[in-house]
């Protein structure tokens, strides 16, 4: 397995980092990956670990405000910013690399909601989209007092730092891997209002308009996730007669960072899915 990384100068002038896995000799399909909010790309060596020697090489870039690129930390002025850092990214790193290669979305969490409107705003070649830790409105882990107040906020303090409302403990049943998500320096436990805001109405006007995806897609999602709901509602309302819904019972938000029996199952879904949307 190689490695590459470097940085990407956003529109704006903002410094974004990126990281890519290579498999030996060519790939046979290129995963652009979009990381869930206050984590980074480099939290994703168990799908590196799964696909990269099955042929597949994954490109992912950590989100401004997060991991290693520049931004206030947890804070995004306009979810847009979001969508269009996934699209230069593409079109100025992923596509020149492997201009003729198979490429496919993969967004976990807050990524599912950027990937979900990728796809249904720009034009893009993609072979198939996957989504984990997503559904179609908040789940019961995210009160709705505090999406209220979150909203007021927005408009009168964007940018203060306010404490996470979900407890690390959400993401995985493994303790190993709690305990690293704890300690890793390049994840917070902080949002701004206006991102929460944002990341909320996103997720409702993205869900609402899925009937224009026409591409292959597969949810994967844990039963005991709490903070997204509605996995049935968005995978109904998605326009493309090739979608699969898998529901991993017990498994909480990061299914790919799950117990390594159950996480070995769900990565062996995705990518014996991802293999057969080669054919």
């Amino acid at each position: 397995m190689n490695t590459r990384d470097g940085e990407l100068t956003a529109k704006d002038g903002l410094s974004l980092y990126w990281k890519a896995w290579l498999p030996e000799g060519t790939p046979k399909a290129v995963v652009h990956l979009i990381h869930g909010y206050a984590e980074h790309t480099g939290r994703y060596q168990n799908v590196v670990n799964e696909l990269v020697p099955a042929g597949y090489a994954i490109f992912g870039k950590d989100h401004r405000g997060h991991g290693k690129s520049g931004g206030k930390r947890g804070h995004v002025e306009s979810f847009q910013d979001f969508i269009d850092d996934e699209r230069q990214f593409a079109l100025e790193v992923i596509r020149p690399a492997f201009p003729d290669t198979p490429c496919f979305m993969l967004g976990h969490s807050m990524g599912s909601i950027i990937a979900i409107h990728y796809v249904e705003q720009l034009e893009h070649n993609l072979k198939g989209l996957v989504l984990s830790g997503t559904g179609s409105s908040p789940g019961k882990g995210i009160p709705k007092a505090i999406m209220a107040i979150t909203k007021i906020l927005s408009k009168i303090l964007p940018g203060i730092h306010v404490k996470s409302p979900l407890p690390p403990e959400f993401i995985s049943r493994d303790a190993d891997v709690i305990c690293a998500y704890v300690n890793d320096p390049l994840v917070y436990n902080v949002i701004t209002p206006r991102l929460a805001e944002q990341m909320q109405t996103c997720l409702l006007t993205g869900a609402a308009n899925t009937q224009c995806i026409s591409l292959p897609v597969l949810i994967q999602h844990g039963s005991a996730d709490t903070s997204f709901s509605g996995q049935q509602e968005l995978l109904d309302c998605i326009g493309a007669h090739d979608k699969t819904f898998k529901l991993y019972e017990g498994l909480r938000h990061e299914v790919y960072n799950e117990l390594p029996g159950a996480r070995a199952k769900v990565l062996s879904d995705l990518s014996s899915w991802l293999d057969s949307h080669l054919r």
